[in-house]
């Protein structure tokens, strides 16, 4: 996006990593390898997955409970809700007071969930485990039903797994708007679209990575944090011919005669 759009300020992947490992370099991110932890923070929170060389962790679960060994860096939220929804994890089976990031990653889970009108997570006490001591020495009992897994990492993946919900809201400031179209053709997720008569936004697609705000040449627009059900709004317009340049434009006013454009030029310098 920093490449594409020069003035855009995305920065979600370095803010959310808890090692400093990736830095801006000409406007475009750099991860030192030497003390990336390969926690996978920063693939859950890029809006358009532009990370590459990097794989999700992959995490030990027996039936619907996430199991030992935890990592020393607690998952995001993110990570967990996708743990939620590809393997039904229901519970982490873990001592709190051994694991206090979990913990409290755990709880913002919930938190998400119950904003999702999903069933939250259980914190369960650590199974004392059996030995073997039918032989010499003592030896744990391997447990066979215990596997290991990483679940698909990004918003995109996340907005497909939630889709009846909203991670962002939409403001659009109708007074502003030009109905230039700029938003609609950097939007990546095609959230933002015209169609005959309306500019159409379906918040179950939009990741946040605020294209449209970037680009638009009057700051019409933005996307805001704020998680909800899913919406899909729909800004009536008209698409017309200009009276002066004999060029289509879209406007919220149905006596409009010119393009946003040929206003700007009243000696009829664009159509000339």
């Amino acid at each position: 996006m920093r490449n594409q759009f020069p003035r855009h300020v995305c920065q979600a992947c370095v803010d959310v990593c808890p090692v400093n490992a990736i830095s801006l370099e000409a406007a475009r991110p750099k991860v030192d390898a030497s003390e990336c932890l390969h926690c996978g923070h920063c693939l859950f929170v890029c809006p358009v997955d532009a990370l590459q060389n990097l794989q999700p962790p992959a995490r030990p679960y027996k039936a619907l409970t996430l199991v030992a060994p935890f990592s020393a860096i607690a998952p995001e939220v993110e990570e967990l809700l996708m743990w939620h929804h590809q393997y039904h994890i229901r519970a982490v089976e873990m001592d709190m007071a051994q694991y206090p990031a979990w913990a409290r990653a755990v709880a913002a889970l919930n938190i998400r969930l119950r904003e999702f009108n999903a069933p939250g997570w259980q914190i369960l006490a650590p199974q004392v485990k059996g030995v073997n001591i039918a032989r010499r020495s003592l030896l744990q009992i391997s447990e066979a039903d215990v596997r290991s897994a990483a679940v698909c990492a990004g918003p995109r993946a996340r907005r497909r797994a939630f889709s009846t919900m909203r991670e962002y809201r939409l403001l659009l400031t109708q007074n502003q708007c030009l109905l230039c179209g700029a938003c609609t053709r950097a939007c990546p997720e095609k959230a933002l679209r015209f169609n005959d008569d309306a500019l159409e936004w379906t918040a179950s697609l939009c990741t946040g990575c605020n294209n449209c705000a970037v680009v638009c040449p009057t700051q019409a627009i933005r996307t805001e944090k704020q998680v909800g059900q899913n919406i899909s709004l729909r800004f009536p317009c008209a698409l017309k011919y200009c009276a002066c340049c004999q060029r289509k434009f879209y406007t919220f006013d149905p006596k409009a005669q010119r393009c946003h454009i040929c206003l700007r030029h009243p000696y009829g310098m664009r159509e000339a």
